[in-house]
């Protein structure tokens, strides 16, 4: 079977099960998997018949029901670490309540290591980290650097500039295995590379694979190139359960011990009256880590939630081959929007070595602005109003990556800081600063997306947004209020031009001013009526104030006004022309042809 074929095939595939296992978005186009993936109706089904036919209790009791769920969540804790083909033997899995409380934990620990031994802690982050990597810089008292390219990374790793690094150091290198903004994904190959190299002080290394890992295979089957620290979420893998976990290979995991909080259920003795003193437990990584009583129905629910992705879905890789196609299927599409005068309707914000179809550089991730056919920009929150209105569900905004709209968005330190304190907010946005959009719109796909979202996204766009044609009233305006500049003469006395409309328009004689024209512009709704323009309002409140008027065709002029029209109507042509030549503006020719044969014929 061709390639083509299986892609059609798998695609058909997850459109069959959607119907059975999705009954949530029937009708609704969910394009947000970035956020969180989608559960399945079996997932809660058979999570349901396990709470409903066993027993479970607290984990740290000892009586049967609290056994039987301390001896499943060792399971479960397994079973997850083969997931991600991971040894239990060379890995530990530390249940958090997402990656973001992975992250803090590693932050914790390394901050309260470099205290307790008195040693400096260095950090070090690529600059298209999420928000909960760039807060961990603030554990280091101003010892952090921010890598603000791939290139940078490698360079530092060849050992090729000098570091600033100190004798006796700890450090930490952390990055995302892909952009959850853009959806590029970064070299896996680095945490490998850094422990190589022998003329570096030992760096530890954390990837954040929440993204990475929701639509992609995610191999520590080589502890010798696996990351130290890995943190992930798995709602944003099964949809179901809110959980996170911290993946720590063991040899590097006495840096973790020196963590000075401690909660119940990780130490064996604490003394608090007369003396303070206790020890903590020493048997396992996640004993030591994991504070209170687990979330452990969570994890039951987890058990359910890696058996019936595999059920349904067969593996990961294939996840990834899926969203890969439909990824470079709507990127395509996306980027070959036109508004009538040949401008693109949408901005995309892509790494230049990330390839969409290819999963090596690219994810199933595409950022964009939209774009009105002058340049100027639709408001991302306003696109995203305008596709919740049609039960399309994408997200926009900064999405917590500031290197990424620093570097794709093109703001500097000095802009964001006066936007900030001009009122802009990522938590109440001012869309547009100075031309600037401050966000994007994202839309992020997943294993129970289809060929159909991609399809819907595209027709609300080019419904919504992709301008058609310029109003022939507009075209007209333009002429008229062109002509007097154009040929450096002052307003001649009023003649009204009847529109095919049956409004009637100032000719360029008019002594009345006429507004600028407008395209039609955006968000509207699909299959709704055009919004009126400026220049059409104006029409109607011209010919409201002038109820004698004269339509061009009952007008009388001579031989010698005639041609000063035409004479005029060209002079004016060329100048708007050339106006629009110079913005990049112009319309295809079949539409300013029309335009301008309906302006001629009107004026003699």
């Amino acid at each position: 079977m061709a390639a083509s074929d299986v892609k059609y095939a798998y695609n058909f595939a997850v459109e069959e099960l959607r119907d059975r296992e999705y009954p949530q978005i029937q009708g609704k186009t969910y394009l947000d998997h970035g956020g969180t993936t989608l559960y399945a109706k079996s997932l809660i089904e058979a999570f349901s018949a396990d709470m409903i036919s066993n027993l479970y209790g607290n984990p740290h009791s000892d009586c049967s029901p609290s056994k039987l769920a301390g001896h499943r969540i060792d399971e479960i804790r397994e079973r997850a670490l083969r997931f991600f083909n991971a040894s239990p033997d060379e890995f530990d899995l530390v249940f958090v309540p997402n990656a973001t409380a992975g992250v803090k934990l590693v932050a914790d620990c390394f901050r309260d290591y470099a205290a307790a031994s008195n040693t400096p802690f260095w950090y070090g982050y690529h600059r298209d980290a999420h928000t909960s990597l760039v807060g961990v810089r603030e554990a280091t008292k101003g010892f952090h650097r921010c890598f603000t390219s791939d290139e940078e990374v490698e360079t530092w790793i060849e050992g090729r500039t000098a570091s600033g690094h100190r004798r006796r150091q700890l450090d930490l290198f952390a990055y995302l295995g892909q952009s959850n903004m853009t959806g590029r994904r970064l070299p896996l190959d680095w945490p490998g590379k850094i422990r190589k190299n022998s003329q570096r002080v030992p760096t530890y290394t954390l990837l954040d694979a929440a993204a990475l890992a929701s639509t992609s295979p995610l191999d520590l089957s080589n502890a010798a190139t696996a990351p130290d620290f890995v943190a992930l979420s798995f709602y944003k893998i099964f949809g179901f359960p809110n959980l996170g976990a911290l993946i720590v290979r063991k040899v590097s995991a006495h840096i973790l011990d020196a963590r000075s909080y401690f909660g119940g259920g990780t130490v064996d003795m604490v003394v608090n009256i007369g003396d303070t003193w206790h020890a903590k437990k020493d048997v396992t990584v996640h004993d030591r880590l994991e504070d209170g009583t687990l979330p452990f129905l969570n994890i039951f629910a987890l058990d359910a939630a890696m058996r019936i992705h595999t059920k349904l879905f067969g593996s990961m890789k294939q996840i990834s081959m899926h969203c890969a196609y439909l990824a470079h299927q709507l990127y395509s599409e996306l980027s070959q929007l036109r508004h009538c005068n040949d401008t693109p309707v949408v901005r995309i914000y892509k790494d230049a070595n990330a390839i969409y179809g290819n999963s090596a550089t690219q994810g199933a991730t595409i950022a964009f602005n939209v774009l009105r056919a002058d340049g100027s920009l639709v408001g991302y929150v306003d696109v995203e109003k305008a596709a919740d209105e049609q039960q399309i569900y994408v997200r926009s905004g900064s999405l917590c990556n500031p290197g990424g709209v620093a570097t794709y968005l093109k703001w500097t330190p000095p802009e964001m800081r006066a936007a900030f304190a001009a009122g802009h907010k990522c938590s109440n946005p001012t869309q547009v600063v100075k031309g600037k959009s401050t966000g994007v719109v994202r839309v992020s796909l997943g294993a129970m997306s289809t060929r159909a979202d991609v399809e819907t996204l595209l027709d609300f766009m080019r419904q919504t947004y992709v301008e058609t044609e310029l109003d022939v009233s507009d075209t007209e305006g333009e002429i008229f209020t062109a002509i007097p500049q154009a040929l450096h003469v002052p307003a001649s006395p009023s003649v009204i031009v009847s529109s095919s409309h049956g409004s009637q328009s100032p000719s360029y004689f008019s002594s009345a001013p006429t507004s600028a024209p407008s395209a039609r512009t955006s968000p509207r709704k699909p299959q709704s009526s055009m919004p009126t323009t400026p220049h059409s309002q104006h029409q109607r409140s011209t010919a409201q104030a002038s109820p004698s008027t004269t339509s061009a065709s009952s007008v009388t002029t001579s031989e010698t006004d005639t041609i000063h029209r035409h004479k005029h109507a060209l002079a004016a042509t060329v100048t708007v022309h050339e106006v629009r030549r110079k913005q990049g503006q112009t319309e295809k020719k079949s539409t300013w042809s029309r335009g301008m044969k309906t302006a001629l014929n009107r004026l003699v």
